[in-house]
């Protein structure tokens, strides 16, 4: 008998599709075979969730804060994965932390370093303890031998690489082991380093007779397809792309078997299910099972036990019960059939851990970590099938549509790469960034390759760009050439796509005082743009990116001047605010991309900053009002610096074009500044200033108090041309100006622009 290992369970239930009424081999998947044939004596693993108890007694007398994690419990059980992903991955590679250590000959991750290694020593000693092992604790081992009786050969299907854990595995199975795996330029790097095999050729399909350590070529790839790359400037266009795909793709002969939407993002399946109203795709990530009435019902109880009063507004009709029942018990009588089904499993297993929790609340908490992860299989039955991009190695489909393909999404970050850097894996023997990102490449480029037809889009706006993959996987894209194709597909989706009237404009429009910078450029520019936002009081509520780093950053600012006393050095006043930066973001991905991206740019603020800082009676964050020639005007200034005979009013900018010679918005910003500062400061110096912090510069603020006075002259105008259209695009050329206004306008649908 054969046993087969594959990488994915779909692989295996392709596999079986023709398989009726016969002798099957045994089969698992390479996590699964990994699992069972690894035997420790004398000593039981510990559950994947129960672990993060131990973890959390192991950290209690650990400087944990250093390494931007929380010490709270709750907060530390999310927190917790990356620590263990970095044991883990130490593990696979079989390197020793102090390995590592030795390989940061610059200190970078010295005193991280230190910590984790103390983290583990206690985690260790815990577990030993009572008896538990974890996974990537495992010095020596044996073979399970039940699981190959009877076996003749392992033939293994590998689409990725192999750890040196995992050869280290193989080398200790007594059967003949066959590897059979498909190269490419991107995966041939890794491939001949982990099986220490040399020229490989891509595009071809080898077999690897992993015992007499001989390489059999069975196949080269010459297929070529037909790819299509377009971009749309929202991101919810791309439904219509995909169904519009779907049926061009099943009109050219191809059958919706055959054809896979691929998620870079799988969170984008919520709304291909919204707007799948004939159910003509499957899910292979299922239904989050978070989306269950029966789980909402869960997070809002926590939710309001913590003291969120809002929350109680969904869990009322069950707060009573929860109280008088034992959670398990609970959760079966308010559960469904068809959740019960999903989480029964997992219920039972609940039991056992209930006497490591010390209040209903924190068990509670651990139950909806434990379930969060759970879905509804294979939700609806439909012939096309929407799929991550892990779950599509060695998959194969003549149609392949890929979303989704921009910098922010593509390539995925690896948490296990939070803690070191390039130049300290590659010394300490770690897979290093490029190569996780190599192996990335690998698996967009076989479903790509095997296919007949690719359809792959991306969002392309002021905060989107296209991934970098994109010039590897198809070096003839060029980004300048490339095809919108909004307008193209938007009637793909009939029902949801048709326009509709949005609202109705008053003839009444009233300006709201008092008037912010901001809100005085939007009124200068576009009436309607200030009637949308300011009166029907219609809100973007997703913050961008600059957005959210700018209010962390101030925060942290304003935290760290009020505390300045403790704060005695440069690197000091650094350290500080990366502390707060820290503690204010919780998730982890979020925090690494921020740290990259800004630390160079906080350091430098920090060092031509403090003496500033330090040295000035500073007040911290101060919304001003004041009457300027009969209107009522309004500012915020991020600091102000008090000198003998100088005060600095100061603004933190993060925006990207903070320098840009067009800072009209902050021409009126700074003269706001100037008029209040020259009423309640009389006889001071009056000096402004814009702090450019992307750019690591300041820049002195401009006065222009007969634009201001041109500006409100002008309003009584304003109020009248908000009455009507602003810009009549339709059948004129638009102006420059006006299609930048509108382009990125988040209420152009609403006004019935189309850029």
């Amino acid at each position: 008998m054969t046993l087969k290992i594959f990488t994915t369970s779909r692989q295996i239930r392709k596999w079986l599709e023709d398989k009726n009424n016969q002798f099957l081999d045994k089969y698992y998947t390479l996590g699964e075979f990994l699992q069972k044939i690894v035997v420790v004596d004398s000593v039981k693993f510990i559950d994947k969730d129960l672990r993060k108890k131990y973890l959390f007694e192991a950290v209690k007398n650990v400087d944990l804060e250093k390494l931007g994690i929380s010490r709270n419990f709750l907060d530390f059980f999310s927190d917790s994965d990356f620590i263990f992903s970095f044991f883990n991955e130490l593990f696979l590679e079989r390197v020793d932390i102090e390995k590592v250590k030795l390989s940061d000959v610059y200190l970078d991750y010295e005193y991280h370093l230190e910590i984790l290694e103390e983290i583990l020593k206690n985690y260790k000693n815990l577990l030993e303890k009572d008896g538990y092992i974890d996974r990537f604790l495992i010095d020596d081992f044996r073979i399970n031998e039940g699981l190959l009786d009877g076996i003749d050969k392992i033939e293994m299907r590998l689409d990725g690489y192999l750890s040196r854990f995992d050869i280290e595995v193989l080398e200790k199975i007594d059967k003949p082991v066959f590897i059979e795996f498909d190269t490419d330029g991107f995966n041939i790097p890794l491939l001949e380093k982990s099986l220490k095999i040399g020229n490989l050729k891509p595009d071809r399909r080898y077999v690897y007779d992993f015992k007499n350590k001989e390489l059999i070529e069975i196949s080269e790839n010459t297929n070529s397809p037909e790819i299509e790359i377009g971009y749309v400037s929202d991101r919810i266009n791309q439904i219509n792309y995909v169904f519009a795909k779907i049926m061009e793709f099943y009109n050219d002969g191809i059958n919706p078997e055959k054809i896979a939407v691929i998620l870079p993002d799988e969170e984008f399946s919520e709304f291909l299910r919204l707007f799948d109203s004939q159910k003509n795709l499957n899910f292979a990530m299922g239904e989050s099972f978070t989306n269950s009435d029966i789980y909402i019902k869960l997070k809002a109880v926590f939710e309001y036990l913590s003291g969120d009063e809002e929350a109680l507004k969904k869990c009322e009709d069950v707060i009573e019960e929860f109280e008088k029942l034992d959670l398990i018990e609970f959760i079966r009588e308010k559960a469904t059939p068809k959740e019960l089904k999903v989480i029964d499993e997992e219920l039972y297993r609940l039991k056992t851990f209930k006497e490591f929790f010390d209040n209903k609340k924190d068990f509670l908490y651990f139950t909806l970590e434990r379930l969060k992860d759970k879905s509804f299989d294979d939700v609806y039955s439909g012939l096309v099938t929407c799929m991550g991009v892990l779950e599509s190695r060695g998959m194969e489909f003549d149609g392949v549509i890929i979303l989704d393909f921009n910098e922010d999404v593509v390539p995925s970050v690896s948490e296990s790469d939070l803690f070191l850097n390039t130049f300290i894996r590659k010394q300490a023997s770690l897979p290093t960034k490029e190569e996780r990102e190599n192996l990335q490449k690998h698996y967009y480029y076989q479903i790509i390759k095997n296919a007949k037809k690719v359809a792959l889009s991306y969002v392309k706006n002021e905060e989107k760009s296209p991934s970098r993959f994109l010039y590897e996987l198809n070096p003839g894209f060029d980004e300048e050439k490339a095809v919108k194709i909004d307008e193209k597909y938007k009637g793909a989706v009939l029902e949801y796509s048709k326009e509709k009237e949005i609202t109705r404009y008053d003839d009444e429009f009233e300006i709201k005082f008092p008037l912010y910078p901001t809100q005085l450029k939007t009124l200068i520019e576009c009436p309607k743009r200030y009637y949308f936002a300011n009166i029907l009081e219609i809100v973007n509520e997703e913050e961008s990116e600059d957005e959210f780093f700018g209010n962390i950053f101030h925060d942290s600012v304003e935290e760290v001047v009020k505390n300045k006393n403790k704060i005695n050095s440069e690197n000091e006043y650094y350290q500080a605010l990366i502390d707060e930066i820290t503690k204010r973001i919780t998730d982890k991905r979020l925090l690494f991309d921020v740290l990259v991206k800004w630390d160079d740019k906080i350091k430098e603020f920090a060092k031509k900053d403090f003496e500033e800082m330090k040295y000035s009676k500073t007040l911290p964050e101060k919304y001003i009002k004041f009457n300027y020639k009969g209107f009522e005007l309004a500012a915020r200034v991020d600091r102000i610096d008090l000198k003998d005979d100088e005060i600095v009013l100061i603004d933190y900018k993060t925006s990207k074009s903070a320098e840009s010679s067009e800072n009209y918005p902050y021409e009126l910003q700074t003269t706001f500044y100037f008029l209040w500062a020259k009423e309640n400061f009389k006889g001071k110096n009056i000096k402004t200033v814009i702090w450019d912090i992307f750019n690591s510069k300041k820049i002195e603020g401009v006065i222009k108090t007969d634009t201001l006075d041109e500006v409100l002259s002008n309003l009584p105008k304003k109020v009248r041309e908000a009455e009507d259209i602003l810009y009549e695009i339709d059948g004129k050329e638009k102006t420059k100006t006006a299609a930048e206004i509108c382009r990125y306008c988040e209420y152009k649908t609403a006004c019935g622009i189309d850029i």
